[in-house]
């Protein structure tokens, strides 16, 4: 035994017995730490931290003039939204539409060419506005856009923005970027607005509100002549953390809610500071205004201030390169050493992901990835091993799931088959009893006499037609069966014991209670590639509420007593599930009906043809 363990750590090199982390820890060391770090570390990093100082400086002086102007022009819109209060005809324009009598009123020509007029005033030479709406109390929406492009009554109580601008009690409020109901274009461009609720001078009453909708080209104009460092960003966001602008650089992953959650944690005021953003350093320069509650946060990722630095890392590049040929043999070496075994590795268990499982890796060194291998070997084998398990206990279940749902059938039909002829015997009526004790002969021989899942059309017809007989001995004229089968199916194959649960069904919850009777009809015919076996009877129906109950007990595998429609469900619910066993979603059992109209049972089932054998067995083709 040390003999061949001698043997077996001899046939390896040294360097297969180290840890994969030794390995990649010397090959690094070798290529990078010995060559680059001592020279190029401390001259790099001085220069790369001027460069952000720099950035950060010049970003700060950016962002503050923007903020600048931005405030510029929400004061202009501040003001644009008190002129309303200022003009009479306007104020009497809208305390004449703020009564409630007057709801969904629409104002005379002349009110609205007045409105109009004013409003048009204010979007006069104004790019930048998208629209100007004032809505009055009683609904009606006053604006500078088309007609057809806005709503003519809005409530604005109902939308997402009316609480803060109603909180603000006449004061005017920034809402951040949104979609306004009130614009009839299936994708209504995105604004921001300055909105005010309209109140009367004297009595502090509110006639309306005025809300400006702003496009975001309110930002573009601002920033357009700013040049920002290569691959910066900029967002806007108040305290509310809401966004109302972003420009992001080509490569960063601006537009999260990481982002202006980040920005909104910064301190209000002018500052800078170092965040990670998706993983990656970036410089925050941020700048706040107390008039618009808006903070503008500038990010500059660091790895683009490096930019500056390219002559320092150029002449690190050709020291790293001088160093880098000497170690790129001993590199190449170790490099195929470690990938080759992880790559064969890796193609085996491609193929293990599609259901190969009779695959193995060779074990060549003693390492984690050489203990992967083994393990891997082993796993696949047991893998193997186990699904040919479950494939066989799988299929012995299915085998005895349908064994068992075709008992559940058996003494359903017997008990009540019983039943009548203890009815019969109590009578007198002997002869009658008789033919019911051979058509239950006949019956128990077709039930018991063999366990064949599938059987003839002609076989199930047999046995339907014993039942049926001892029904009418207990029915008498009451009750009428109809067969109405295309001569050439009945060779072909149906599960054992579909009809009979289906006409006892018909029977007692359709035609039994009556005292007229009725008639069932029993029909099989083909459809395309399928046989439908339908029984149909003239009885009391049901309602919709009770065919929706008893559907519904169909697919569901357990119901309350309470939800089972009439008694219906507990053989039908069996024969559902034989279908489902037999044929997945290519058997199916369609019930319909309607109230005085009857009921309709039809089973749907794939079409196939049995032959007879010598021994009593079907083979189906």
């Amino acid at each position: 035994m040390k003999f061949s363990v001698r043997l077996r750590q001899a046939a390896f090199p040294p360097l297969s017995r180290w840890s994969l982390r030794s390995k990649t820890l010397l090959v690094f060391l070798l290529l990078i730490a010995i060559p680059l770090g001592l020279q190029g570390a401390l001259t790099y990093y001085d220069f790369s931290g001027s460069t952000e100082r720099r950035a950060a400086d010049y970003s700060a002086q950016l962002v503050g003039q923007i903020n600048r102007n931005l405030d510029r022009t929400l004061k202009e819109m501040q003001r644009l939204s008190l002129t309303p209060l200022y003009d009479p005809e306007v104020l009497n324009i809208l305390r004449k539409y703020s009564s409630p009598d007057l709801k969904y009123v629409r104002p005379s020509v002349e009110e609205l060419e007045k409105m109009l007029l004013h409003i048009a005033s204010g979007t006069y030479d104004r790019s930048e506005i998208r629209g100007i709406q004032i809505f009055a109390g009683n609904g009606y929406t006053f604006s500078n856009l088309d007609a057809n492009t806005i709503r003519s009554f809005n409530d604005p109580s109902q939308e997402s923005w009316y609480d803060r601008v109603r909180s603000a009690d006449g004061a005017w409020t920034l809402i951040p970027t949104h979609r306004p109901a009130y614009y009839l274009d299936n994708d209504p461009q995105t604004v921001f607005s300055v909105a005010r609720l309209i109140r009367e001078p004297n009595t502090n009453r509110t006639l309306g509100l005025v809300k400006i909708d702003l496009k975001l080209d309110v930002f573009q104009q601002i920033v357009s002549n700013v040049k920002f460092e290569d691959k910066a960003g900029l967002i806007a966001v108040n305290s509310r953390n809401e966004l109302f602008f972003r420009k992001g650089g080509p490569q960063q992953p601006l537009g999260d809610k990481e982002e202006w959650t980040s920005a909104a944690s910064l301190p209000n005021g002018s500052g800078v500071q170092h965040m990670q953003l998706g993983g990656k350093p970036f410089l925050a320069i941020s700048d706040y205004s107390d008039y618009s509650d808006i903070k503008i946060v500038s990010y500059i990722p660091v790895e683009s201030l490096l930019k500056d630095t390219n002559e320092l890392r150029n002449m690190t590049l050709w020291i790293g390169v001088i160093c880098l040929t000497l170690a790129g043999g001993f590199a190449t070496y170790s490099s195929y050493r470690l990938s080759r075994p992880l790559a064969a590795l890796k193609n085996k268990m491609k193929r293990v992901e599609h259901g190969d499982f009779k695959q193995s890796v060779e074990v060549e060194s003693e390492d984690e990835i050489g203990q992967l291998s083994r393990n891997f070997n082993r796993m696949v084998e047991r893998i193997d091993r186990l699904v040919e398990e479950v494939y066989v206990i799988g299929l012995r279940e299915k085998e005895a799931e349908l064994a068992a749902l075709q008992s559940q059938i058996n003494p359903h039909f017997i008990y009540n088959t019983l039943e009548s002829i203890n009815m019969l015997a109590v009578r007198g009526q002997s002869s009658r009893v008789s033919d019911m004790v051979t058509a239950l002969g006949r019956l128990l021989r077709y039930t018991v006499g063999h366990s064949r899942r599938l059987v003839q059309l002609r076989e199930e017809l047999e046995s339907a037609e014993a039942y049926v007989r001892i029904q009418q001995l207990r029915y008498g004229e009451r009750l009428n069966i109809v067969f109405d089968i295309e001569p050439e199916l009945l060779s072909c194959a149906i599960p054992k014991l579909m009809l009979q649960p289906m006409i006892e069904n018909a029977i007692y919850h359709g035609i039994g209670d009556r005292e007229s009777g009725g008639t069932i009809w029993i029909l099989a015919a083909r459809f395309e590639d399928y046989l439908l076996l339908t029984v149909r009877d003239d009885g009391r129906g049901m309602t919709e509420d009770e065919l929706a109950r008893l559907r519904k007990s169909l697919v569901v595998p357990t119901l309350a007593a309470s939800d089972r429609p009439d008694g219906h469900g507990v053989a039908l619910r069996n024969i559902c599930q034989r279908l489902t066993l037999l044929y997945g979603e290519a058997g199916e059992l369609h019930v319909d009906a309607s109230p005085g109209a009857g009921t309709a049972f039809t089973i749907t089932i794939p079409l196939h043809e049995l032959e007879e054998t010598p021994d009593d067995t079907h083979t189906a083709r």
